[in-house]
């Protein structure tokens, strides 16, 4: 009986402290219970605001967060940021507060953290002073309103937490300056409501809100008059050079694009093509792949199978057409097995990028290093591409037809374009993150992406061949030509004999033109090659032209391929104008 009566006392108790709480917590509020600002204008073009405040607090409160926003349009509608100078903070008394200055909103917002003494169930009344030296916005005479200086101001801002009871401004002009417009907006963000009274008197304008505003809601100010007295006011042709200055950063790319064209038309033009005649026989001493890329300045896939095809004529390698089974025989699929025939001693007369070649081969075989299928070189030849690619441009400037690399002289303005990019971008974010107006943002995003561009452009052009690469490439073009067209009468007297076909095989593969090729040749290859066996039915050229073209996607395929890595990973408003911003409690 004790122990219930005990428990009993502890659960009305919990009850009871869990009410009260519930209830201190419902209590605790906070309210500006008075909202005043004098803002003067000073003759020389600043302006001087004294912002009074009495909060009321309800519950246990630290102090104050006022949120003063630092967005200003001029009257041409030049985008600015507001030059602020800090002034004391204090209480009723004159006492100063201690107060934390922190940066919001990317340096858009200047935050006064204020602590105020004594914030439990009381009013307090807190006093900042803070001067603005940009604040006055001068129309020109041309504008739609004419020549004349205003001040559009948003008192209270629009980012406020609590209700706000009361709301009163007192703009003070100069006292030989009348108003000649006046006007005030009240409510939420963008609201053209006017609930508020006006009243004029001589050179001082009162504006009060008729009713509390809700949270987020504010007043706003406008107020206008003859031009001529205040200082500051920038001549139209300053106005216009500001304004073209902010448009300044247009100029970057077109300065780019006249640098990066001088540099090419001296460095990386070719020199003047001259006219190529069909030529029957490839230029003495170079390989498919070479031509193949001396024509595009690419080592690429075309030129890499080209070469194995070569090795195959030229009794290097043999290729063996696969077809596997699947699934009980419901399906196949065909593979290719390439064997090493010859031993690494007979490679000595190879070029370097076919030694390179046939050492892929053997170090991607997965046993006796001289066998291997086209599937197996899957994720295992990739290693070994850039080595082939570079003896191959390597081989080109030996021989005199680059001063430079082409491969290497494209990666140097690609990296050159990148990091004007880069540069430029992160003029722009920074422009961005820390509020700098200089330039204009649509400006400073056309600069990047056109400059960018005209540098990645002029980098697919830049590789220059010499006077004698220029002369090659021309023969290099006779000999496909001859290759493409070899099926009109006039050409098909070149057709020798059988071997023909095989040996300028690769040549017309590296040239994109073997089925050209293949075709003229129907009559006359009736017999498989010893370098290349297997496949299903009669023997004739064109179908076996359809086979090496098959394999030699299937070996781009696999030679290209390489692990992936996956992972996760006039008109106002109410929160227009200048100023504004907002307060919260802590």
């Amino acid at each position: 009986m004790t122990k219930s009566i005990g428990r009993a006392i502890l659960t009305a108790a919990s009850l009871v402290f869990s009410v009260a709480h519930h209830a201190g917590a419902q209590g605790r509020e906070i309210r500006v219970h008075s909202y005043n600002a004098l803002l003067t204008v000073n003759r020389d073009g600043t302006l001087d605001i004294v912002e009074q405040l009495t909060i009321r607090f309800t519950g246990q409160w630290q102090g104050l967060n006022r949120d003063l926003s630092l967005r200003h349009n001029t009257a041409q509608g030049r985008p600015t940021k507001l030059d602020v100078v800090d002034g004391p903070i204090t209480d009723a008394a004159g006492q100063p507060l201690v107060v934390e200055h922190k940066s919001l909103d990317a340096g858009w917002t200047r935050r006064y953290h204020i602590y105020i003494p004594g914030a439990y169930n009381a009013d307090r009344t807190i006093i900042i002073h803070y001067r603005v030296r940009n604040a006055i916005r001068f129309f020109l005479a041309s504008s739609e309103v004419g020549a004349i200086d205003e001040l559009y101001w948003n008192v209270t801002g629009n980012a406020w937490t609590m209700f706000i009871d009361s709301a009163h401004a007192r703009v003070v002009l100069p006292t030989d300056i009348k108003p000649t417009l006046t006007a005030v907006y009240t409510g939420y963000k963008d609201s053209r409501a006017s609930d508020a009274v006006i009243v004029r008197d001589e050179n001082e304008v009162d504006f009060t809100a008729r009713h509390a505003l809700y949270p987020y809601a504010g007043v706003t100010i406008a107020l206008g008059w003859p031009a001529g007295h205040i200082a500051g006011r920038p001549s139209p042709l300053h106005e216009q050079f500001l304004e073209m200055m902010r448009w300044l950063p247009l100029l970057i790319p077109l300065i780019v694009f006249i640098l990066v064209y001088r540099h090419w038309d001296k460095y990386g033009r070719d020199p003047v093509e001259g006219s190529y005649v069909v030529r029957y026989e490839p230029v003495t001493g170079a390989s498919p792949a070479e031509l193949g890329t001396l024509i595009d300045n690419k080592a690429d896939m075309e030129d890499i199978t080209a070469t194995l095809v070569d090795l195959a004529v030229r009794g290097y390698v043999h290729i063996t057409e696969l077809s596997e089974k699947h699934l009980f025989g419901l399906t196949h699929s065909t593979d290719y097995q390439l064997d090493i025939i010859k031993t690494r001693n007979d490679w000595k007369d190879l070029k370097p990028h076919e030694m390179s070649y046939l050492d892929a081969l053997s170090q991607s075989a997965p046993s006796d290093g001289n066998t291997v299928k086209v599937s197996e070189l899957t994720n295992k030849f990739y290693r070994f591409l850039p080595g082939i690619r570079n003896a191959i441009y390597d081989r080109l400037v030996e021989r005199g037809y680059y001063r430079e690399r082409p491969d290497r002289t494209k990666a140097k303005w690609i990296g050159i374009g990148i990091a004007v990019g880069f540069a430029l971008g992160t003029i722009l974010i920074l422009s961005a993150k820390l509020a700098l107006v200089f330039f204009a943002i649509p400006a400073l995003i056309a600069a990047t992406v056109l400059s960018t561009v005209t540098l990645l452009i002029f980098a697919q052009i830049m590789p220059a061949r010499t006077v004698e690469g220029a002369r090659t490439r021309e023969a290099a073009l006779g000999f496909r030509e001859f290759l493409s067209r070899v099926e009109e009468d006039r050409y098909k007297r070149m057709i020798t004999s059988p071997e023909l076909f095989e040996k300028y095989l690769p040549y017309a593969m590296a040239f994109g033109v073997e089925e050209k090729w293949a075709n003229a040749f129907k009559d006359i290859y009736t017999e498989p090659p010893q370098w290349y066996s297997g496949g299903t039915g009669p023997f004739n050229v064109s179908s076996f032209s359809n086979s090496i073209s098959t394999m030699s996607q299937a070996a781009a395929s696999s030679m290209a391929s390489s692990p992936s890595s996956s992972g996760s990973g006039g008109g106002g408003s109410s929160g227009g104008g200048s100023g504004g911003g907002g307060g919260s409690g802590f």
